[in-house]
């Protein structure tokens, strides 16, 4: 008999008495984002790879400001200055959004742009 989610082969792994071994889940690997403030000044922090530039920076001191949560406003516009190649491509609705705020739409969206691999540094032209 098979229990939800495999829990009872993988209690009886934990305790050795498992007939076949439970493999681990694979790791998500990490990312790391350089913010550059509007000061210069730059922060450094790490991320599993899919979160957005503005849920990876809530670990920094001061993170990448956002307004709407929905991608409307632009208030979490970046410039990306590395590693774009390191970001998920930007969608129709993050341009639209750009252009309907009078903002290049060379920029990236903060709450939509995903880190996805390797490095991203950007400039951020608002923080919290």
């Amino acid at each position: 008999m098979s229990s939800p989610l495999g829990l009872r082969r993988r209690l009886k792994s934990l305790f050795g008495i498992a007939s076949e071994p439970v493999s681990a889940a694979p790791e998500t690997p990490k990312v790391q984002l350089t913010v550059v403030r509007p000061d210069g000044t730059e922060e450094v922090t790490e991320a599993f790879a899919g979160a957005t530039l503005v849920g990876a920076g809530t670990r920094m001191k001061r993170p990448i400001a956002t307004g709407c949560s929905e991608s409307s406003c632009g208030t979490c516009r970046v410039e990306v200055l590395d590693g774009a190649e390191n970001l998920s491509e930007q969608s129709a609705k993050e341009v639209r959004t750009l252009e309907e705020n009078k903002f290049p739409t060379h920029l990236r969206l903060g709450c939509k742009a995903e880190l996805v691999k390797g490095a991203v540094k950007v400039r951020a032209y608002e923080i919290v």
